[in-house]
């Protein structure tokens, strides 16, 4: 939940003394998914008679943190505050299961291949992952690796791997069907873990390089230096050997294999000042638009000309990218000021979202 009382006209504002430069904005989601009907718990926000209140490590019933689709693209998931995970069929925009699972807030959230098995962290279960069997709710495995909150989890497309990531730079990769670390980053202190798309490989990046690994055997590749300014692995596209990096607080795109980066590209969004991990960005199926979170919006970064298109304010930061590059969805939180019930999953059509922002749409069919 957030607590900024209306929405801000969309000017972006540039490291000083540039001037603020006004974007394009999203139109309106072309449709909404919602969570079930049922009892919240007391929320750890509350406005009364001498102001707004909050109570500390007390989480919003309405907050989603993180969003993540199954490989297919047919199932989407949810994570929110105290614990609940919300599983949609995205085809027919139909709740299809919802997952209790007592790890307080729920920070990250992913679904193999086919949404049958739900991976999940929190804050409220000393840092394990579960793997959940989505159609009956259960808990089918725990990992219990790191001693710390878990920061990402995510599936490769086939749904053998779970690529783990700690928050203070511990990451493994773990055979989904056997439980067992098949690649263990414990002193580097990695900070993202990104499969391509195809599955083959796994980008990381920790305090000295950009590594990736085949997935076949878990051999490295090669290493990359990650250059001046120490960029923070934001997405990564395989086949046109780039890399979104946050540097210097400024989004960046850059060649995996030379470091070279684009200046001027992302000199158009707000800098990440206060959003040292971006929870969300993805590149397009051909790596020309980059989709991202950025305090509290939604945005569009085409990375060949460097203008963008942003949302309004979301109030929170989950987004996901549907696998072909059809759907883009993002969590969307009311105010506490609010009238309307506006939260929930908001949808896009990437092809009209695109044509909309003045960006040519790139989609895998």
């Amino acid at each position: 939940m957030r607590f900024l009382i209306a929405l801000m006209p969309l000017y972006l504002v540039g490291q000083s003394p540039s001037p603020m430069i006004r974007a394009k904005q999203f139109p309106p989601p072309d449709f909404v998914l919602h969570d079930t009907i049922h009892k919240e718990p007391p929320s750890g926000v509350q406005l009364g008679p001498g102001g707004i209140t909050i109570q500390q490590g007390v989480g919003t019933p309405t907050t989603i943190n993180v969003l993540a689709f199954s490989g297919d693209g047919k199932v989407l998931a949810a994570g929110k505050d105290f614990g609940r995970v919300v599983v949609w069929d995205f085809p027919s925009r139909s709740v299809a299961g919802i997952v209790e699972t007592g790890q307080g807030i729920v920070s990250a959230v992913a679904l193999n291949d086919d949404g049958t098995i739900l991976a999940t962290g929190g804050n409220g279960d000393k840092f394990s992952v579960k793997l959940w069997n989505v159609t009956t709710g259960k808990v089918t495995k725990t990992f219990k690796l790191g001693q710390d909150f878990v920061k990402d989890v995510r599936f490769d497309s086939l749904g053998r791997w779970v690529a783990v990531t700690y928050n203070q730079g511990r990451a493994y990769v773990i055979d989904s069907t056997t439980g067992s670390p098949v690649l263990e980053l414990t002193r580097t202190g990695t900070h993202a873990m990104r499969f391509s798309k195809d599955g083959t490989m796994l980008l990381t990046g920790d305090a000295f390089d950009f590594t990736t690994w085949n997935t076949g055997d878990w051999s490295k590749r090669q290493s990359a230096p990650r250059g001046q300014g120490g960029p923070l692995l934001l997405a990564f596209h395989a086949l046109s050997n780039r890399i979104a990096v946050e540097r210097d607080f400024r989004v960046r795109i850059a060649l995996l294999s030379t470091g070279e980066v684009a200046e001027s590209v992302g000199d158009l969004l707000p800098d990440a000042r206060a959003n040292p991990f971006l929870p969300f960005s993805e590149f397009s199926t051909d790596g020309s638009i980059l989709f991202l979170t950025l305090k509290d919006r939604l945005w569009l970064l085409n990375t060949r000309t460097g203008t963008v298109c942003g949302s309004n304010v979301m109030y929170s930061s989950g987004g996901a990218l549907s696998p072909n590059g059809r759907w883009l969805v993002g969590s969307k939180d009311d105010s506490i000021l609010s009238k309307e019930r506006t939260d929930g999953v908001w949808v896009w059509d990437t092809e009209k979202l695109a044509t909309d922002c003045g960006m040519t749409p790139s989609v895998q069919n």
